[in-house]
């Protein structure tokens, strides 16, 4: 029988099937290919026969890539592009042997009542050649896929056969695979790579970019259709990030993938785009099913490209990045009350889970502007105050001004981005309209009320002086123990810092103690807590207390990388004048940088915390023999002391610097600091210079140089004087 026979038509007394020419010929490919000598090595080695599969969704180029292995192969090639029809076994029988050229005598007359021994002949003695058929994800029929496993297996060793397709009907590859006779070939092998996919988009559109061209590879991910969809987008004057409606890409998902699903299964992928990474228990979830696994199995399993699998278990499942925008958009523009029923949803379980950021985007999105306001809220103080400043300046600037003034959690959030950064005009302004906004609600971080939110502030920043502080402080505390209230503690350790100020040393130690407990999880606020124990434990004469707090104040700021926070200046000039105390002069000097990059920044804002910081700072250069840095600190002192008349504590540290370099040629040395506070014990000379591990010799020399330095000749005059200019305790 002659090829010509089956495409005449149906004849009078023969069943037999025209077959079109079109399903039998080498598919037409682009004039501008680009070269896959990996792939095309790997299907020229199959010379020997067996079994070839290239199976990967549509558009990753299975059919162009066995177009290029005939061009590149000098076998015989055979194309049967599979379409509905061939559910028919005998439809497909005529098909193959179309395809092949077949004298197909087995054939003559009505089509076989017994296709497969039929199927087993038509390759008998064929020549070395590829038998291709293509789109067997169209092959659905039992009976029909049984022919194909028969001329599969049937196939000679001169003959290797390949299947293309989104996905394989069952032919028993397990065997195959462990006889080696069968390469398989997927969509990560098809995949293309960055340079490959940069050059399809020059060949499409050849004045595109860099920036475009990075940004059309990454979202493609190896997808060759879409490479050549965003090309022609992009040459179109279609901006990448907005490729989210009317535009090649969009119109490909309408045409290739929704519309090839029935209803159900394209609004479940329509819907699921809510999620930027999901389970099948989110979706089922998010979107109120209870099928959603088995609609994720059948997806995957028939080759659909936009849900991409992210684990071997297929547990945690993805959009194509190429798709997701579209989904959504489409989801937004044409169900709209749905959209925002799954939104929500997906918002509350995002949150429930930790997924601020990406509950955030959802919200933006769908334009819930009370619950962006809620989400950027809700973490604000200890996004501040655990080194994650970067997170809350990020989700504040995606506030637009309406969400910001209509919403206190918002406007709470932006000033507390205001007291970290030391922006007063940004504090101010945003208390203003947390208070216009007030309904009298609480806030999602647990806050009691604006009021409450605006008092922790005003502790912090203290505008008003110390007293001001303390007065906050007392605000926040009334509204509830730790168990009730999130930032009692935070608001103790101001108030601790604050009586310190005053010089209620047992008042203070008392409430700063009471708040460490709690505020664990504040690690700012924890550091700042140590550094005011500390200095208390330095002027109460236990140094080795005043040293280990100092450091572990020190140890939180740099684990949580909190130096650029400005109310860290307590601690850093703490660690600054420890330093100096023990000597450690390459670490006081580090200190002192960091505390004077902070206090640059503090501006105008808390006279408290600049007067605290100068005068240790002060102090620091006093005891490192550092001249300009103790006249530089003193200068900035004063001028703060102006500012806070009402911390005598932190005033008399300002004058007892003051005593130490007045007169004197030179400050105590680190050695004869180290020294000094041994005088005023009982030990002898000897004993002190064994406790430091120093001959006896150099310990009575220090002593000396310490009487010269302090203008006194005894032992007894020389710890009163360093009492009275402050180089030891009272």
């Amino acid at each position: 029988m002659q090829v010509s026979a089956y495409n005449s038509g149906v004849v009078s007394g023969d069943r037999r099937p025209r077959i079109p020419a079109a399903t039998m010929s080498r598919p037409h490919t682009a004039d501008r290919l680009i070269g896959r000598p990996d792939l095309l090595a790997r299907l020229r080695a199959t010379a020997g026969g067996g079994l070839v599969t290239l199976t990967a969704p549509a558009g990753y180029g299975k059919t162009t890539a066995a177009a290029q292995w005939d061009d590149d192969d000098p076998r015989a090639f055979a194309w049967v592009r599979i379409d509905d029809a061939d559910n028919d076994p005998g439809h497909l029988l005529a098909h193959l042997a179309a395809a092949l050229g077949a004298d197909g005598d087995e054939l003559q007359g009505p089509a076989p009542t017994h296709p497969i021994p039929a199927a087993s002949g038509l390759l008998e003695d064929r020549p070395t050649s590829v038998v291709v058929f293509d789109d067997v994800q169209n092959l659905s029929a039992p009976e029909a896929v049984a022919v194909l496993r028969a001329v599969i297996d049937a196939a000679p060793p001169t003959v290797t056969t390949a299947l293309l397709g989104r996905s394989l009907p069952e032919v028993r590859l397990a065997r195959r695979r462990l006889d080696r006779d069968v390469v398989e070939i997927d969509a990560e092998a098809l995949r293309l790579t960055d340079e490959q996919a940069a050059a399809i988009l020059a060949s499409v559109h050849p004045a595109c970019d860099a920036a475009t061209t990075a940004a059309v590879v990454a979202r493609c991910e190896g997808w060759a259709a879409g490479v050549v969809l965003m090309a022609t987008a992009a040459r179109d004057g279609i901006l990448v990030d907005a490729l989210t409606r009317r535009n090649p890409v969009a119109d490909y998902l309408a045409q290739e993938v929704l519309e090839q699903l029935d209803a159900d299964t394209a609004a479940f992928l329509i819907e699921s785009a809510v999620l930027q990474r999901f389970t099948a228990q989110r979706l089922d979830a998010v979107l109120g099913r209870n099928d959603s696994e088995g609609m994720l199995e059948r997806l995957t399993d028939a080759g659909n490209m936009v849900v991409v699998p992210l684990d071997p278990e297929r547990r945690w499942y993805r959009h194509h990045h190429l798709f997701s925008d579209v989904l959504r958009t489409r989801l937004r523009t044409t169900t709209p009350d749905r959209y925002r029923q799954v939104a929500s949803r997906a918002v509350d379980l995002l949150e429930g889970v930790g997924d601020i950021d990406a509950a955030l985007m959802l919200a933006l999105d769908a334009g819930d502007h009370a619950r962006c306001a809620a989400l950027v809220g809700r973490d604000a103080v200890r996004l501040c105050f655990d080194g994650r400043a970067g997170v809350l300046a990020r989700r504040v600037a995606l506030l637009d001004e309406r969400t910001v003034a209509e919403y206190p959690d918002a406007a709470v959030a932006r000033a507390w981005l205001g007291v970290i950064t030391a922006d007063a005009e940004a504090i101010q302004r945003s208390l203003l309209l947390a208070h216009r906004g007030d309904r009298g609600r609480p806030l999602a971080d647990g806050t009691p009320s604006v009021k409450i939110a605006a008092a922790l502030i005003g502790s912090i920043v203290g505008v008003g002086g110390v007293r001001d502080v303390i007065r906050f402080a007392d605000l926040v505390r009334a509204a509830g123990d730790n168990l009730v209230n999130p930032w009692w503690g935070a608001a103790t350790v101001m108030k601790g810092a604050a009586e310190s100020m005053l010089g209620h040393a047992d008042r203070a130690r008392v409430l700063l103690e009471s708040a460490l407990p709690v505020i664990e999880d504040l690690p700012g606020f924890h550091a700042v807590a140590l550094a005011h124990l500390g200095l208390l434990d330095l002027a109460a004469g236990d140094e080795d207390l005043a040293i280990e707090r100092s450091y572990l104040a020190r140890k939180l700021t740099d684990k949580y990388e909190l130096s650029d926070v400005v109310p860290m200046v307590a601690v850093y000039a703490t660690a600054a004048a420890v330093s100096a105390h023990v000597g450690d002069v390459t670490s006081a000097r580090d200190s002192t940088a960091i505390t004077e990059g902070l206090l640059n920044r503090l501006g105008p804002l808390a006279a408290r915390t600049a007067l605290l910081g100068h005068g240790l700072l002060a102090w620091t250069a006093a005891v490192i023999a550092d001249r300009d840095l103790v006249r530089r600190h003193l200068d900035a002192a004063e001028r703060a002391r102006v500012r806070e008349p009402d911390a005598p504590a932190l005033a008399q540290r300002v004058e007892r610097v003051k005593a130490m370099v007045a007169g004197r040629s030179s400050p105590l040395t680190a050695a004869e600091l180290r020294l000094l506070p041994h005088l005023s014990t009982h030990l002898s000379l000897q004993r002190i210079a064994e406790t430091l591990l120093i001959g006896r010799e150099t310990a009575k020399s220090q002593t000396a140089s310490i009487y010269r330095k302090l203008g006194v000749s005894s032992r007894c005059d020389a710890v009163a004087e360093a009492k009275r200019i402050g180089l030891l305790p009272d």
